[in-house]
């Protein structure tokens, strides 16, 4: 394994960050950041309308992370219900941070199903959910930025997908048991945003492997929309 790399991400300290938001869990509320109505803009659910809830604090801090997860809401799963079925949409995203740290998310799946939603998650891997109720989930390995992917996951992810800075990332993304194989999970590849060379990078890889790999695009960055 590569050597970690600066974090370079838009929380200011992700342990601060993580530690409050285990603060808020104590006192019987969800640590949120933000819920918002947007378009999925990467991997197969690409251009969707979706309700996204992102869950304050993470497991990990990643060098290249693009989100700033500290907690700015402090809410019962009745009230996250209640913004989110203001926006009439079906389908919901829990992202982060990383929204499967925490067993007590799991109430908040249960509700938003009751409530007529479609639920996808955005996870790095680390913590398989077998009890939640999830028709969707995304993965993003972070190997590279010391996480680990629980094998649970091979199994039940709808996709798989990789950050990539260069010929290591690709290695690793090629690595997974799940590539190439029949009715398996999508396997992206997603450029680091911040190194221009590895869009490249992707796009040859794709190319050398055209039935295993595709590529996903930060597209709500190009649209420049949340």
């Amino acid at each position: 394994m590569k050597p970690l790399k600066l974090y370079q991400g838009q929380t200011p300290s992700p342990k601060d960050a993580t530690r409050d938001a285990v603060s808020v869990l104590r006192r019987g509320l969800l640590p949120i950041v933000e819920i918002f109505y947007s378009l999925q803009g990467e991997g197969s659910r690409t251009g969707q309308a979706t309700v996204f809830v992102r869950v304050a604090g993470c497991s990990l801090a990643c060098s290249f992370c693009d989100t700033d997860f500290r907690v700015r809401r402090e809410m019962i799963v009745a009230e996250i219900v209640a913004e989110v079925r203001g926006y009439n949409c079906p389908w919901v995203c829990l992202t982060g941070g990383e929204p499967t740290l925490y067993a007590e998310v799991g109430a908040l799946c249960d509700a938003l199903h009751d409530a007529g939603h479609r639920l996808q998650i955005e996870t790095n891997g680390m913590f398989p959910r077998p009890d939640w109720r999830l028709d969707h989930i995304t993965v993003s390995p972070k190997e590279s930025e010391g996480g680990t992917l629980a094998p649970w996951y091979f199994e039940n992810a709808a996709e798989f997908k990789y950050v990539i800075d260069d010929e290591t990332d690709l290695a690793r993304a090629l690595a997974n048991p799940c590539a190439g194989k029949p009715d398996s999970p999508l396997l992206f590849l997603q450029p680091n945003a911040l190194n221009p060379a590895a869009v490249q990078l992707c796009i040859s890889a794709v190319q050398a492997h055209p039935n295993r790999l595709r590529l996903s695009l930060q597209t709500h960055k190009l649209l420049n929309i949340p």
